[in-house]
């Protein structure tokens, strides 16, 4: 058996690192006041009478929701009665507790939708 000469070579390969390196940009933005238009008289009385208008409307529909809370439907199906006319002169009537009960907390919650709207208008 023969000893081959086979010579091990090594090659060392230098590690190329690339280093891209982008100049930073900075960009400066100046913010310009705004300026705030006033108002003229015209414009804040008129704003004044839409406030008016919407308390009001706040009111009628609070009321409105409370007089609801307060009514009370009797125990007997005689006793309570629920009425609905309309522009023709058509009339619905009925003392059915159910259907009075069930009209009277579709009224409460439309209500309450309402004001809700109303006072967030009046915020704005």
């Amino acid at each position: 058996m023969s000893k081959s000469n086979v010579a091990e070579k090594f090659v060392v390969v230098p590690e190329v690192v690339a280093e891209v390196s982008a100049p930073a940009v900075m960009t400066i933005v100046k913010e310009e006041p705004v300026e705030v238009r006033k108002l003229t008289l015209d414009e804040k009385i008129q704003k004044v009478e839409d406030l008016s208008l919407m308390i009001d409307r706040w009111r009628t529909l609070s009321d409105s929701r409370r007089k609801l809370q307060t009514f009370q439907i009797g125990a007997d199906s005689l006793s309570s009665t629920i009425l609905l006319k309309d522009g023709a002169g058509n009339e619905f009537r009925t003392s059915n507790s159910t259907v009075i009960s069930s009209v009277i907390d579709e009224m409460k919650r439309t209500l309450d939708v309402k004001v809700r709207e109303v006072e967030e208008q009046i915020n704005l």
